[in-house]
């Protein structure tokens, strides 16, 4: 039995990379293979059996997941984002909410054929539009700011409230039966709400002070955050069923907007984190799914689930964005998508069986409808996402840009090169001056720190995906190289030491965090300062047929020309450098960038030969 259970361990594990690698490698959502594995794993084979696993613990397994990457999800949530989207979020946030639970729990009602506490209830549950799905797609899909902005904001803030709504409604419903529900309900109920958010609050302050006034190890940060989180969420669970999903999430947004130190780094941990609990989620709970609860849905469930997708939330959003600066595709967009994931599920699992238990008749039509919305949702706006959002004109077409931090003549000449074969770049440097030649050349320029808050939310960091540290300080270059190259990959970030100067061993950078030398070490920005003022250059040629243009393919300096990258025919820069083996393919390849002498001696560009 103990191999039988490591086994299955084992196959959660494997399952959950090999299901996000597959992701990553074919650019589609992940949750559509963790489905597709879990009911493999488990409806289908058998091989994975989550009651056997974990028996009683699956339950509050799952909820202190949810829990953990509700938390995760909030710490991204940064006031500033809203600059132009704050009324659109308010009136999401504000309205969408009590609207979508009205004209759902109609809906339930009137189409489902449910009797009203268990439509009001459905209703509630099904208001939720999960982090555990929408941020994956959202982090896919590259839509632009603003609407990402509305739809994340929504997905963490709505988890909770449906919650909420979904479990007063219960309570109520129950206590109403009994003859103890009236005006102290909902006094009692409001009250406990409004304690269980001061105190996440303050609780937020008080870390604040613990982290800045040293009272913590740096070691034991992300462990003291996991454990609080965990203590808040079940303790205020003991106060309010599922109540503690809400004060989580106020607890991760004031975190997040008070600057609390070392932030950045628990951020990254919890973000490895939640990404293996999201696929271990949801691979468990597919794997627990019984396939015959769907086959107890009937055409006017269906009907119900054909209603919220394409009339109810799109009704509910366009509701919402009356007033609002959002477009008509904006408009659109976000009113067809609004998957449910992890916690609809749960709660459904929760709820419907007590409801029934309580007498009401069709609590048990909650699971099969609840399970089908999220398949359906899952599936459904996980595949269309990105190209509605495409066809809209509101993604992010430009990925493959290229950022430079250092504006020099030569770096400025480079950017132009790129420039003319369709490369996005974009020259950073926080001297208003030196960015002169490039404003005057139409270079995009950013005045400003790289690593500050503000460039955070005034650059869409979504279009890059290379980029080249070019400073005259050393440390700063290894340290954006080192925030960049957890967002682009280490392999997509160089630099360019100021000069080769030998240095001890206890003087040098660790080479784990400067990034990768830009074309060779030897490469200094000494040496590349005296070839632009010896008329070298950088330019572009084709990439030809390999018997043609054999010295091209050859990633080694001559005298008169040496290699600094290739650009592929899908528009992808990458620069050479001495740590990797790049050599142009005729094949993937339509140009490589060098940098050689200019025999004309007129320093301009002079495009592909």
């Amino acid at each position: 039995m103990t191999e039988f259970l490591s086994i299955q361990i084992v196959i959660i594990a494997v399952a959950s990379i090999a299901a996000q690698w597959t992701a990553w490698r074919f650019h589609i959502p992940a949750i559509i293979f963790l489905l597709g594995l879990g009911f493999i794993l488990g409806p289908v084979s058998g091989l994975v059996k989550p009651d056997l696993l974990m028996g009683e613990l699956l339950s509050p397994a799952i909820s202190a997941a949810v829990a953990i990457i509700l938390f995760e999800g909030s710490l991204q949530l940064h006031l500033k984002e809203l600059r132009e989207t704050r009324r659109a979020v308010r009136h999401v946030l504000l309205l969408g909410g009590p609207i979508g639970w009205i004209l759902i729990s109609a809906a339930a009602h009137y189409i489902a054929g449910l009797e009203w506490p268990v439509a009001i209830t459905l209703g509630g549950m099904l208001v939720v539009t999960g982090p555990t799905v929408i941020m994956p797609l959202l982090r896919q899909s590259r839509l632009n700011p603003r609407v990402g902005t509305v739809l994340k904001w929504e997905g963490i803030v709505n988890d909770p409230l449906g919650v909420i709504f979904a479990i007063l409604s219960y309570e109520y419903f129950v206590a109403a039966r009994d003859g103890h529900a009236g005006t102290a309900f909902f006094v009692e109920h409001g009250l406990t709400l409004l304690a269980i958010s001061l105190v996440s609050f303050a609780l937020a302050h008080l870390v604040k002070r613990i982290f800045e006034r040293g009272h913590m190890p740096e070691y034991l940060k992300t462990p003291f955050l996991f454990s609080m989180v965990l203590t808040l969420f079940f303790g205020c669970n003991l106060l309010l069923h599922e109540s503690g999903l809400i004060a989580v999430t106020i607890l991760g947004i004031t975190l997040s907007n008070i600057h609390t130190a070392s932030l950045e780094e628990i951020k990254r941990f919890k973000e490895t984190i939640t990404l293996m609990l999201v696929s271990g989620v949801f691979i468990l709970l597919t794997a627990d799914l019984d396939a015959s609860v769907l086959l107890k849905l009937n055409w006017q469930g269906f009907l119900f689930i054909a209603a919220l997708l394409f009339v109810i939330r799109p009704l509910t959003f366009l509701i919402c964005s009356l007033g609002t600066h959002m477009t008509r595709q904006e408009i659109l967009l976000a009113g067809f998508i609004a998957p449910r994931g992890v916690v609809c599920a749960a709660m459904a699992g929760v709820l419907g069986p007590r409801l029934t238990e309580a007498g009401f008749e069709g609590g048990d039509k909650i699971l099969p409808i609840a399970f089908a919305v999220v398949i359906i949702t899952v599936v459904l706006h996980s595949l269309t996402i990105k190209p509605l959002a495409r066809r809209l004109k509101l993604t992010s077409e430009e990925t493959n840009g290229v950022i430079i931090a250092g504006a020099y003549p030569w770096s400025i000449q480079l950017a132009e090169t790129l420039k003319t074969r369709g490369v996005p770049v974009m020259l950073v440097d926080n001297d208003w001056s030196t960015l002169g030649k490039a404003r005057l050349a139409d270079i995009p320029v950013y005045y400003g720190e790289l690593l500050s808050d503000e460039t955070e939310f005034a650059l869409e960091f979504s279009k890059y995906n290379t980029l080249l540290a070019a400073t005259p300080n050393p440390a700063y270059n290894a340290l954006i190289c080192e925030k960049f190259g957890y967002e682009y990959g280490t392999e997509r970030v160089f630099r360019i030491s100021p000069d080769n100067t030998e240095m001890s061993e206890r003087r040098k950078i660790s080479t784990a965090i400067q990034g990768k030398s830009f074309i060779s070490t030897e490469t200094t920005l000494h040496k590349i300062w005296s070839k632009y003022h010896e008329n070298w250059r950088f330019r572009t040629t084709r990439v030809g047929k390999p018997e043609k243009e054999a010295p091209l393919l050859v990633p080694e300096e001559n005298e008169n020309r040496m290699l600094v990258g290739v650009i592929s025919k899908a528009g992808l820069v990458s620069f050479y450098s001495q740590d990797t083996n790049l050599r142009a393919k005729p094949k993937e390849d339509e140009f490589m960038i060098v940098m050689e002498r200019d025999e004309n001696g007129n320093g301009k560009n002079n495009g592909a030969a």
